[in-house]
């Protein structure tokens, strides 16, 4: 299946009990009517240290923000309410993008009319952009031959991949099974004592999880009478993981990202009795 058509189907599922967003979104869509623009909902941003937002309609490559106010988004008076004002406030104080506001308290004559201005501007965005404008193409940058031709992997560039399948033959390898148990990692061809490592965040075994800084993943049994044994096998350990994480977006698909490359760190493994996996580099060349 076309990857462009099944995230557009998943994302307009995702808003589908949201009819005004929905509405609002789908007429966006098709009067753009340029598929090398992504459309992101619910985009997840941290406006302070214990407060975030999430966006209602995302253009990442435009960095526009787009807000769908439906009345309850006003008081009795029909101004914005004080709330909705602060957080609007801290989203362009944080992405430094003043969100787009469609204001739904109205006709449908008057909605249209919001949403072809909004049109307008995100057409001028892309006409001043030009050349520079990157088009939407996940299904090839998901791909071996893509992190293969570019060389290289960084954690700033969201580099993902499908399947684990997928991650070793970047590294020109493959996983080794044992029955019916999947590996979760594969030497790295002609690299020492290297691996590249997929850890399952949602494994029902075992417990894996990446710091909010990303710089360490925390990598233990849950069972706890297995925990002091695990630490035992590793606490010596020089191994590098280069390591992609498998986690599943807001749209149900899954992915492995890569996170950086790691090493074990003794000190905070034996303080905390569980292995920490610090990051050593958040890049790494690949021997293509």
């Amino acid at each position: 299946m076309d990857y462009k058509l099944e995230y557009m189907e998943r994302l307009f599922a995702k808003i589908s009990k949201k009819k005004t967003e929905s509405y609002v979104i789908s007429r966006i869509w098709h009067q753009l009517d340029d598929d090398r623009v992504k459309f992101v909902v619910q985009q997840y941003i941290r406006r302070t240290q214990d407060k975030y937002a999430l966006a209602d309609l995302y253009l990442p490559q435009l960095n526009i923000f787009i807000e769908i106010n439906e009345p309850y988004h006003k008081d009795e008076n029909g101004v914005l309410r004080e709330i909705d004002r602060i957080r609007n406030e801290e989203i362009l104080s944080v992405t430094r993008s003043k969100p787009i506001v469609i204001d739904c308290d109205c006709n449908i004559q008057e909605i249209h009319r919001q949403v072809t201005d909004v049109v307008s501007l995100i057409k001028q965005r892309i006409s001043e952009l030009g050349e520079n404008l990157k088009p939407w193409d996940d299904a090839n940058t998901l791909s071996v031959e893509y992190h293969r031709n570019k060389g290289y992997l960084k954690v700033e560039d969201n580099e993902c991949l499908r399947t684990t399948e997928d991650v070793a033959a970047v590294f020109g390898t493959k996983a080794k099974h044992r029955g019916f148990l999947r590996a979760s990692g594969a030497a790295v061809p002609g690299k020492k004592n290297e691996i590249v490592w997929w850890p399952n965040t949602e494994h029902r075994l075992w417990h894996n999880e990446l710091s909010e800084d990303g710089m360490f993943i925390y990598e233990y049994p849950k069972a706890e009478d297995k925990r002091a044994a695990h630490l035992d096998q590793w606490k010596e350990s020089t191994q590098t993981r280069v390591t992609f994480l498998r986690y599943k977006d807001d749209l149900g698909f899954c992915f492995y990202r890569f996170v950086g490359v790691f090493r074990l760190n003794r000190d905070k493994s034996m303080r905390e009795n569980k292995c920490v996996w610090e990051r050593v580099s958040d890049t790494y060349q690949l021997n293509v």
